[in-house]
């Protein structure tokens, strides 16, 4: 055969190749049991996958350059190659997905009114946000709404199973039991054992430090003998005030700031103050508006679970508690009445495979100290010693505290039930997934590489 018919041949296989490439339909990710995963469903999940598998690669490796796709892909997540990881991961999410949608069907469930309504809004929230990203990487409005619908039906399923009038559910009498038995209300100081340098002290210094810790022990115990658990919380948040206070004095006579220094600043500030409002009224001189207008800003962030559902991140250190479903006008806030209390989850040792992935709050020692207390000696001071850091800490009866006005709401009621009954609920849908057929569409899973997305 000539060159020339040689390259001919070749040209036209490439050709074929080629035409045949352009054939594929990447429409949809993959065929779950007959039904057609849309693409941008898949791509969400996909990109889900890609971000779980980064967190977990950095977890164990922290010097981990996520930049370099190269290293990312050579590593190993789960004794899987990264990519095959992610890959795997954004079919389970999906089969997942289609697993949701049938046993919702096969119910006759439905979204009411308020959850549709509810759905528009949060998608009207997020979406005029995250439009670009997702338009460019493949994920369109319609797939973004699938994904966030699938989020809402798989509630009502766990509801039908596991809420209080479910199958599997619990009353509500148990479902308090469970909370009152699993976390632990406390409250504590941490005194910090460094100079105002940052400098961890030496013996002398630390032996000074446990002395204003043992006043406060006693105080707090004289509150306790002289007016109960009551007295107790206002006098460990006037230490809390305190300490506060001694760490900015010591941290400015670091600094060199004097009183006379802070003195002069907070006059000179004053009269900038007074300055400005002058003008501000000369400005405003015969004006009637006496309308004040307060701008409230709440900053809400999305994140997605380990199942790649949107999420709604609340601030629970501030107190607050936004919804993406509200709009920003109706933006609720719950005012604490507790500022400085915490309600740590009790550790059951038998969800970790490995203890070193226990997180304790604020410490262990603290943690194993408050498991220890209880209920006769609710309220009384303990300090825990640990290298850098005094604690005093008291433990308060949480029933006190579990009624409807308080902590005991709807919220808390569904968050038991996810506590109580989530594991149980991950095992139903993987059931669900595993009666269904799997087709992978090949062509889409290579265009849709999640090394290329850019969200």
């Amino acid at each position: 055969m000539s060159v020339f018919k040689k390259i001919s041949a070749l040209l036209t296989a490439v050709g074929i190749a080629a035409a045949c490439t352009g054939c594929s339909d990447t429409t949809y990710g993959l065929e779950v049991d007959g039904v057609k995963v849309p693409a941008g469903v898949y791509i969400y999940y996909a990109n889900s996958a890609y971000g779980n598998a980064l967190s977990m690669l950095t977890e164990e490796n922290p010097d981990l350059d996520t930049e370099d796709d190269k290293a990312v892909k050579a590593a190993m997540v789960e004794g899987v190659p990264t990519l095959q990881w992610i890959q795997d991961k954004a079919t389970e999410l999906c089969v997942n997905y289609v697993a949701v949608e049938k046993k919702f069907d096969e119910l006759g469930l439905e979204l009411d009114a308020e959850t549709k309504d509810t759905i528009d809004m949060m998608v009207d929230y997020y979406w005029p946000s995250y439009e670009e990203a997702m338009i460019e990487n493949g994920v369109s409005e319609d797939s973004f709404v699938k994904v966030m619908t699938s989020s809402y039906k798989s509630e009502m399923l766990f509801d039908y199973y596991y809420g209080m009038e479910g199958e599997f559910g619990a009353s509500e009498k148990e479902l308090k039991e469970h909370y009152l038995d699993n976390n632990i209300r406390a409250q504590y100081v941490a005194f910090k054992l460094y100079d105002g340098e940052g400098n961890l002290l030496k013996s002398d210094g630390k032996a000074e430090m446990m002395d204003m810790v043992e006043e406060y022990e006693a105080r707090v115990a004289d509150a306790l003998a002289n007016g109960g658990v009551e007295a107790v919380m206002t006098e460990m948040n006037v230490i809390q005030d305190e300490y506060n206070a001694y760490c900015t004095s010591i941290s400015n006579e670091a600094a060199g700031i004097t009183e006379e220094t802070t003195s002069a600043t907070t006059t000179e500030e004053e009269e900038t103050t007074t300055s400005a409002e002058e003008t501000e009224e000369t400005t405003e001189a015969g004006t009637d508006d006496t309308t004040e207008d307060t701008a409230e800003t709440t900053e809400m962030a999305t994140a997605t679970d380990e199942d790649g559902n949107v999420m709604v991140v609340e601030d629970e250190e501030n107190g607050t508690e936004t919804t993406a479903a509200e709009e920003d006008e109706e933006t609720t806030t719950t005012t604490v009445s507790y500022p400085n209390e915490r309600v740590i989850a009790v550790i059951n040792e038998e969800d970790y495979d490995d203890p070193a992935d226990i997180t304790y709050n604020p410490s262990q020692k603290v943690y194993e100290q408050l498991l220890k207390i209880k209920g006769k000696d609710y309220g009384k001071p303990y300090i825990v010693e640990e290298d850098e850091t005094y604690y005093l800490v008291v433990r308060y009866d949480l029933a006190d505290r579990a009624t409807e006005e308080d902590l005991w709401n709807e919220n808390q009621i569904y968050s038991v039930q996810i506590d109580m009954f989530n594991k149980d609920f991950d095992e139903d849908i993987k059931e669900w997934a595993a009666a269904l057929s799997v087709t992978k569409n090949e062509a889409a899973y290579k265009r849709y590489d999640p090394f290329k997305f850019t969200f």
